[in-house]
């Protein structure tokens, strides 16, 4: 890995995280949707895409740096993590 060299540095590292992005969307397809959450303006627009019930859910990414660039994000505009390797709940009534 190229250290000394800042814009050499800075490309490596932008190639590295794109091929780990390829490799965890064959993993998990579901890791590109990011879900956004918006109690207070309940059917806001935020760059092409409108909260629904104050809930936005997307996989584009040039919607998710509209959403996260608005003026009302982290005020009241709040993203929701989603943890998919939690406990599988299996029915006891087999």
């Amino acid at each position: 890995m190229p250290y000394k060299d800042v814009e050499r540095r800075r490309q490596f590292q932008r190639e590295y995280k794109a091929r780990w992005r390829k490799k965890q969307e064959i993993i998990n397809p579901l890791r590109a949707f990011r879900v956004y959450i918006c109690p207070r303006f309940p059917f806001l627009w935020a760059g092409k895409g409108q909260f629904n019930g104050g809930f936005l859910i997307t996989d584009d990414p040039e919607i998710q740096s509209q959403v996260e660039r608005h003026s009302e994000f982290a005020r009241h505009i709040f993203p929701l993590a989603l943890d998919l390797s939690g406990p599988i709940i299996e029915d006891e009534e087999k």
